[in-house]
């Protein structure tokens, strides 16, 4: 009896890994844990940012040595603090885990000891990504009471194709910006992000936090141009992207810029040592 029930169990043992080789469990990508940019071959970073977790995977700080970041988390909220100021400067709102607003906090320098809201963001996200950003100004009245306000309901623009932002374009500005891809698929843990910006090379566009605007690019962009509207041949600002990876990680990146005939080169290194814990499957149950 003892020889047909081991049988048994190796039989369904034997069951199981089949059920395992038709649906692969695929690990997931350490976390970011440390950018530096180096601009036209400097031997001192530009910006060298340290990226700390939080045992189950959320940001609890980023160093960018000027100024630590302290990340404060509520129910569906989340806070940036700089540790050194002691205030509030960011306050985002997720649904689920995606960011669908942020609030920039300041200090008002008429009033004492007074903080108030002076930007909202608000994104509109679809099935396809990002594609809406709206924004609410709001400024002291210099030298008085109350403040001032101004609404922008579509702020930023973006437009997709096939998986990809292929053009950002922002209601204040004459000026539109053009993105062009390789095949190369952009790794699941590469935070690089088309952002609100003409000039996309600081840390902004490479931060962590990136991740948290739904979904990612399909691919990995090669080019980047500035243009006045509706002059799109005429090219303002130009931005070339190279990689270095090894294994399933993208470790380097350079971007070289012309803006108005201007060269300037960023070199960006990567390091991933934040291990996220992978789920292990009970072989019965």
């Amino acid at each position: 009896m003892k020889k047909y029930l081991f049988l048994l169990l190796i039989g369904a043992a034997s069951l199981t890994a089949c059920g395992d080789d038709d649906d692969p469990v695929v690990p997931e990508l350490n976390k970011l844990t440390k950018v530096s940019c180096y601009k036209d071959g400097a031997s001192s970073p530009l910006f060298t940012a340290d990226i700390n977790y939080t045992s189950d995977g959320k940001i609890s700080n980023i160093n960018l040595g000027v100024d630590k970041l302290l990340f404060i988390y509520s129910d569906g909220k989340f806070s940036v603090t700089g540790i050194h100021s002691g205030e509030v400067i960011e306050e985002y709102t997720l649904s689920g885990n995606v960011i669908t607003s942020k609030k920039i906090s300041q200090e008002n320098p008429y009033a004492s000891n007074e903080i108030y809201v002076s930007d909202e963001y608000s994104y509109r996200l679809c099935s396809i990504g990002l594609v809406v950003t709206s924004w609410n100004a709001r400024w002291p009245k210099e030298f008085g009471t109350g403040y001032e306000e101004r609404s922008y309901p579509e702020y930023e623009k973006y437009t997709w194709e096939n998986g990809n932002v292929v053009l950002y374009a922002q209601s204040l500005d004459s000026r539109e910006m053009r993105y062009e891809y390789s095949v190369a698929e952009a790794p699941k843990n590469f935070p690089l992000r088309v952002i609100g910006s003409f000039s996309p090379v600081g840390f902004e566009s490479v931060t962590p936090l990136n991740l948290l605007y739904g979904i990612q690019n399909r691919n990995l962009p090669i080019r980047a141009y500035t243009y006045t509207i509706p002059n799109q041949s005429e090219v303002k600002a130009e931005y070339k992207y190279t990689y270095t990876t090894v294994g399933d990680y993208i470790t380097g990146m350079t971007i070289d810029e012309n803006d108005g005939g201007t060269a300037s080169s960023y070199k960006y290194t990567f390091e991933y040592n934040f291990a996220v814990k992978v789920r292990r499957h009970a072989l019965f149950g």
